[in-house]
């Protein structure tokens, strides 16, 4: 369903823990909105819209994702606290909204955003209750990028069953070559969760995030195996910077790796790679064959603070940023966009958003955003820990554990 609506946008990953800031045209105007997100590198792109749209932000950015959900936390209920932030959906957003802490933005969407081209659809990812209290900031899709010079050199080509999947990762260990670059953050293990159910079976994905299945059941157990297994064949990295991952990359020494369409500005900005010329991308296809191959996303929202002094006029500052001027702007800074007709400027990026808008393939929200918090918290530390020790017994604790958590949650 979501497939009409969903569109790729933009971020940039953050590479160092660093606090940045920036005023826009107005500084020092007392109507200053105050804008946090734990994106500090779009702290240019913020600045640019602020310019050019003359609208009166001012942007602080956290690289450290715990750092920033401790900062925002702390603020929230405050009279001082930012007029705009950056947030998540799904479970963190309706953590969030229960408390009454954040702004009902529904009105805004019926007078504002669907009147700016919007599609109204989108709403329903930031729909708590029946009210909506996000204004969309990006959609990001995973997919497999892979370094088309290497593939070239040991005359391989993206694979169209997973045992192609597998045999490409076998042939590139063979070579020396890192299969699949991993980063050294502990908080995205999830990511292979979801890349090895998805590729199971999709419909076992949903039916474990909502709770209808338990974490020890032996099909999960099974899909997660295909996992230990190259893990312990050493088709993974080991697991760097993100920096040193977009350098192991575009340097060849890693053929792929599993990322949002943000990894592209690292391989353009830093390292002059060519869309379609060094770098292509693949949705990795099902175990079986018989399902359509799924794309996992994550669906970002602003959210405005319920108590914060700015609250009306951090509304006002949305309905600019909510515009095609806006995200034209964020396109060419970016090279990513989730509006209708906006263009990146890059081919991959372009083709990301037009196969995860087809029918061929199965859209999914990531696992951050689909299960509980407290759930996600107990598999990314488990899941991390196995990632270091593969082995039947670590797999089956690791699943015991998240399981042990899931009974105490409620769906």
């Amino acid at each position: 369903m979501m497939k009409k609506f969903i569109f790729t946008l933009l971020m940039v990953a953050s590479i160092s823990i660093l606090l940045v800031a920036c005023e826009g045209s107005s500084e020092g105007s007392k109507n200053t909105v105050d804008y946090y997100s734990d994106l500090a590198d779009d702290e240019p792109t913020v600045k640019k819209i602020s310019e050019e749209i003359d609208l009166p932000i001012k942007f602080t950015g956290y690289s450290d994702g715990q750092a920033y959900q401790t900062a925002v936390s702390q603020s929230l209920g405050k009279e001082n606290s930012p007029g705009i932030f950056k947030w998540w959906s799904g479970y963190r957003l309706k953590d969030l909204a229960t408390t009454g802490q954040i702004a009902d933005l529904t009105a805004e969407w019926e007078d504002y955003y669907t009147e700016a081209g919007i599609n109204p659809e989108l709403a329903d990812a930031f729909t708590v209750d029946g009210k909506v209290y996000g204004a969309p900031l990006s959609v990001l899709y995973n997919v497999v990028f892979y370094n088309k010079k290497v593939f070239e050199e040991y005359n391989l080509s993206p694979p169209e069953t997973f045992d192609d999947f597998l045999n490409i990762a076998e042939t590139l260990k063979n070579e020396g070559v890192i299969p699949l670059a991993v980063k050294n953050d502990g908080w995205a293990s999830f990511v292979w969760l979801q890349f090895f159910l998805g590729a199971y079976d999709p419909d076992l994905y949903t039916e474990l995030v909502e709770g209808n299945v338990s974490y020890e059941d032996e099909r999960v157990v099974e899909a997660l195996s295909a996992w230990q297994s190259m893990i312990e064949k050493g088709y993974f990295g080991e697991p760097v910077k993100a920096v040193d991952q977009t350098k192991q990359f575009a340097k060849g020494d890693a053929a792929m790796t599993y990322e949002p369409p943000i990894f592209i500005k690292g391989l353009e900005d830093d390292y002059g790679m060519e869309a379609n010329e060094d770098y292509g991308m693949f949705v990795i296809p099902s175990m079986d064959g018989t399902t359509k191959p799924a794309i996992f996303y994550e669906a970002s929202p602003l959210v405005v603070s319920e108590a914060s002094s700015q609250k009306e006029e951090a509304k006002e500052v949305l309905r600019e940023l909510e515009t095609k001027d806006a995200f034209e702007i964020y396109a060419k800074e970016s090279k990513a966009a989730f509006v209708e007709g906006v263009k990146t400027g890059n081919e991959i990026s372009d083709e990301i958003n037009e196969i995860a808008n087809s029918d061929d393939y199965i859209l999914k929200l990531r696992y951050y955003e689909s299960t509980p918090s407290a759930i996600v918290n107990a598999a990314t530390e488990n899941l991390w820990e196995f990632f270091y020790n593969p082995s039947d017994e670590s797999l089956k604790k690791a699943l015991e554990n998240i399981q042990k958590v899931a009974d105490e949650e409620e769906f």
